[in-house]
């Protein structure tokens, strides 16, 4: 089942309002799932957890993931940081009712690359099989997660049935890696999809959907002739939120025929 989603992130910009405008926006556009980016402070405290369940019932709208801070670390002291931050995610993902968390690396060759990552996944993975939840890894764009090789790499050290790819279509275009080549060599990893559009190939610049290079559909529609089943997550990473009902109704039209 294919079900469309959209990150708060694309209401909200990169500051924290609390997911208010997300809240706001998202039923009246026809929007059933979100997926929240709780990398502020306050967003995986119990308050803000009781908050966001309280005006999920409000609403109608269902949580799809829970997006949270890069993984990385450069001291034991900081990777058991991590570790627990990334139990919390999970542990938040239940209390909210769905089963995906995601992140990504830190930047090119920092915090312990992909060495680090595969520690903390270490710790981290059995309590994802025990709990049903997926560990959805997202790349970026000059990250330690960022082409294909470094995810056949990664799950070499450390892989598991609930950890896999949270493929980002813009940000793999922005790192200049071909999309067929990753629904074809990572389609039975990939667990989880945001949907966006690089401005041009090899360029870390996104921009509204139709007006880059991304073709996100033929992306979605290789995947599901994979067998994907799953959330397309919608990330409208621009700061310019002065058109965001009309940006955000344009992924709407785009993949409501893969929809079920």
């Amino acid at each position: 089942m294919i079900r469309l989603a959209c990150a708060s992130l694309s209401c909200d910009g990169f500051v924290d309002q609390q997911f208010r405008p997300t809240f706001s926006l998202l039923p009246k556009l026809g929007y059933k799932y979100v997926e929240f980016n709780c990398w502020h402070p306050s967003d995986l405290t119990a308050r803000s957890v009781a908050s966001i369940k309280r005006r999920l019932q409000e609403t109608g709208l269902a949580p799809a993931a829970i997006y949270g801070s890069a993984f990385g670390a450069a001291t034991p002291h900081d990777i058991s940081k991590d570790v627990c931050h990334k139990l919390r995610m999970m542990e938040v993902a239940l209390e909210l009712g769905c089963s995906r968390i995601c992140a990504t690396g830190a930047a090119r060759g920092q915090a312990g690359g992909l060495e680090t990552i595969a520690k903390v996944l270490e710790q981290i993975v059995p309590f994802a099989e025990s709990s049903g939840i997926l560990i959805c890894l997202e790349n970026h764009a000059r990250n330690n997660l960022e082409n294909i090789e470094d995810y056949e790499r990664l799950f070499q050290m450390v892989d598991s049935p609930n950890l896999g790819v949270c493929a980002d279509t813009g940000h793999f275009e922005a790192a200049s890696v071909s999309l067929d080549e990753v629904a074809d060599r990572l389609h039975a990893k990939i667990n989880h999809i945001h949907v966006k559009e690089a401005a041009s190939m090899g360029e870390e610049r996104f921009v509204r959907f139709g007006d880059g290079v991304t073709d996100n559909v033929r992306f979605v529609e290789r995947m599901i002739g994979y067998g994907y089943s799953g959330y397309i997550t919608v990330e409208l990473a621009l700061e310019d939120k002065s058109t965001v009902e009309k940006d955000l109704k344009v992924p709407i039209d785009l993949f409501s025929p893969y929809l079920m």
